[in-house]
């Protein structure tokens, strides 16, 4: 299931949130490469943010490619999706 807008703007507000950013500075193809204050730290905070919105850990190939609101948004809209 692609992310829908809100999903995308949830995922910009769980990364500002992490990374203790406005919301302004986190745009909908930002990624780890674009962001500054995406640094390791940060990527770590990011994790856990994501891991706490789903209410369960990632599997390791998930966090292996986890580099951008988009894939942040592709998990929680995958996430919501009915199963």
């Amino acid at each position: 299931m692609a992310p829908d807008d809100d999903t995308v703007r949830a995922a910009c507000c769980l990364v500002a949130d992490a990374l203790a950013r406005p919301l302004a500075e986190i745009p909908p193809d930002g990624s780890i490469h674009t962001i500054p204050a995406w640094d390791s730290l940060g990527h770590v905070r990011v994790l856990l943010a994501l891991e706490a919105a789903i209410g369960r850990p990632l599997p390791s190939d998930v966090i292996a490619t986890l580099a951008g609101v988009a894939d942040i948004a592709a998990v929680l809209a995958a996430d919501a999706a009915p199963t």
